[in-house]
């Protein structure tokens, strides 16, 4: 039986993550390793200035649990020295899609991917659409998340089986709020749409001023990237490659020097 290690940056007690547990429990031997509460928005951050604390660690009859007071990415560090052999990590179900550059590199979710990826392991970051309300909360316990867990578990089967094709670092994975029965698997790009951040200011009952970052993705123009394939109602699937510097980039670099 393959090893799992299932991590997020939701906690323990997400839907998400407690739903896809127990459908990866069913074919993996599985281990869970999360923080001890909400670190959405801390990309691939590890905590260095300070020690890290497994403040639970518990077996069930399904899978292992282990929570920390650390960082989603800190998961990757703890499962290389606590479990041995580790064939995959996946990372998720996050609430709120990942769609482009611009969320991946903010995301917990996608950064503990990125950090198994640099460690030479493949992964697999889920995530899904959900109403703002919940992107830093936990979702309804309740949420029927069955067909979206089934997805998932193929595209594992699948990298366990097959490995990662060529290339390719870890993918990352994008579900809409609510399947459909034409719903489709779309391999697609990454959007390259930005993130319109900005901030609003609002002013505390003592009259000082103080500050929220806002913001959301523009409309896509890229034909039949991620943006657009959710929009449509199907599941984005794309690639995340770190090896993306080409030859012809060093050369553009140096002649730019050079010139």
């Amino acid at each position: 039986m393959q090893t799992i290690c299932l991590m997020n940056d939701d906690g323990p007690q997400s839907a998400g993550l407690l739903q896809l547990a127990d459908a990866l429990a069913d074919f993996a031997n599985l281990t869970v390793i999360v923080p001890d509460g909400q670190r959405s928005g801390t990309g691939k951050a590890l905590t260095l200035d300070r020690p890290i604390r497994i403040t639970e660690s518990t077996d069930s009859d399904n899978y292992k649990l282990i929570v920390h007071d650390g960082l989603p990415a800190d998961s990757v560090i703890i499962a290389l020295s606590m479990i041995e052999n580790v064939d995959l990590f996946v990372s998720g179900i996050n609430a709120g899609a990942n769609l482009g550059y611009h969320r991946m590199l903010t995301s917990g979710t996608v950064g503990a991917v990125f950090e198994a990826a640099l460690q030479g392991y493949p992964a697999v970051a889920v995530s899904m659409v959900v109403s703002p309300e919940y992107w830093f909360a936990n979702m309804k316990n309740d949420i029927d998340l069955e067909q979206t867990c089934t997805i998932t578990k193929g595209i594992i089967e699948r990298v366990l089986d097959k490995g990662l094709p060529r290339g390719i670092s870890a993918l990352n994975v994008n579900f809409p709020a609510k399947l459909l029965k034409e719903s489709r698997l779309v391999v697609s790009e990454p959007t390259t749409v930005a993130v319109s951040n900005r901030l609003e200011e609002r002013t505390d009952p003592y009259g000082s001023s103080y500050y929220w970052i806002c913001g959301g993705e523009v409309e896509s123009q890229v034909s039949g990237d991620a943006l657009e394939v959710m929009e449509r109602g199907n599941i984005s699937i794309s690639p995340i490659v770190i090896e993306g510097v080409r030859k012809e980039d060093m050369e553009h670099l140096r002649q730019f020097l050079e010139d």
